[in-house]
């Protein structure tokens, strides 16, 4: 099994980790190390997505390398601020982008626990991102993963509907940006960043066409006021 597990920390650190994730679970591995995913394939699909949770989190990943193989993709006020967060070495074995992308892998793995059908036959997974999060150090027990380096994945996973809440709300007046730096501080980047490969990946399959600068200039304008306004004050 460690074999496995070192196998997919690995994959962590290659461009092309959701294409080797895929790989090892039509070869029966990833259950073995995961076997929550059982249930993640079972259920997800609702109102708001089209697969199952599992296939999620696969096409949030794929979103996620789009992002991170597009040198043009963040503007160039935050380009230097975000690669360096990214780059930055969490302990020996974790850069926080290989976090971000097990973050990504993951972050619906509360949907099972969370679920619930109304009466009228709707689907719901209410606090799965609490849920999501408070399950994280039993999945990655295994791993030999540093509790720094626990701490960032638990925000990443706790945090990651914060962009969609935003968006929706269209509330992001100084009060409500500065109470989430505050809990996140510099992961905030990486939330942002999962926030955006989550809804994308969603709407992208019903919504072919559709256009996502509105929700990059949501995420970017979170980022610009920590980085240059927040980041100042503190």
């Amino acid at each position: 099994m460690d074999n496995i597990r070192e196998k997919f920390l690995e994959a962590l650190k290659k461009p092309n980790t959701s294409e080797i994730i895929e790989k090892m679970d039509k070869d029966t591995e990833l259950e073995k190390i995961f076997p929550h995913i059982k249930e993640m394939k079972k259920i997800g699909k609702c109102k708001f997505h089209v697969v199952d949770s599992f296939t999620h989190s696969i096409n949030a990943l794929k979103e996620l390398e789009k992002v991170l193989n597009n040198n043009d993709f963040f503007q160039s006020h935050l380009k230097e601020f975000i690669i360096d967060n990214l780059q930055t070495e969490v302990d020996d074995n974790f850069k926080r982008i290989d976090l971000l992308k097990l973050a990504v892998f993951l972050h619906d793995m509360g949907k099972p626990k969370s679920m619930t059908i109304s009466n009228d036959g709707s689907v719901h997974f209410k606090e799965h991102e609490k849920i999501g999060a408070d399950m994280l150090h039993n999945v990655v027990s295994e791993f030999k993963i540093s509790k720094d380096a626990e701490n960032i994945l638990y925000k990443y996973i706790r945090y990651h509907m914060v962009l969609l809440e935003f968006y929706k709300a269209d509330d992001m007046s100084r009060k409500k940006l500065y109470e989430i730096f505050k809990i996140l501080g510099e992961d905030i980047s990486g939330v942002m960043i999962i926030g955006y490969a989550d809804i994308v990946c969603t709407r992208r399959l019903i919504y072919e066409h559709e256009n996502y600068r509105v929700l990059r200039t949501y995420m970017e304008y979170a980022l610009t006021s920590y980085y240059y306004r927040y980041n100042e004050e503190i």
